[in-house]
């Protein structure tokens, strides 16, 4: 896996990845640490819609938030990231989400994994029946 940022006195920042996929970078558009949260929050949202799918769990949607607290001193990386879980579903309990959760925190989400030795990560989650 590689990617690229290019800098244009003109254009600011823009990243690639190696599919072809930009997203412009800079003050008025996404921050290098709001993509981490967003990779954070992406990351662990997959697992839990294809754990939740594989548990043949009739979900409607899934969002999850993130908020980080940034180190006050240089390096000023995420000292906490706090995750919150909206899953909307037929037949879904607590007892899965938490379970699907579980699952992508403690094996399958790799940003999890890369951050949590500097980020302290909580979680919490609410089931909405629909």
């Amino acid at each position: 896996m590689s990617v690229r940022v290019e800098w244009k006195v003109d254009e600011g920042y823009m990243g690639y990845d190696s599919k072809g996929n930009s997203i412009a970078l800079g003050k008025d558009k996404f921050s290098p640490m709001e993509l981490l949260l967003i990779s954070l929050a992406g990351c662990t949202a997959i697992d839990v819609v294809e754990i939740l799918t594989k548990m043949r769990k009739k979900i409607k949607e899934v969002k999850v938030y993130v908020e980080g607290e940034r180190n006050e001193e240089y390096p000023r990386y995420w000292k906490k990231a706090k995750i919150k879980y909206e899953v909307f579903g037929e037949d879904v309990t607590n007892t899965d989400v938490e379970k699907a959760i579980k699952l992508s925190m403690d094996i399958y989400c790799s940003v999890a994994a890369t951050i949590s030795g500097k980020t302290e990560i909580s979680y919490s989650y609410e089931v909405k029946k629909i």
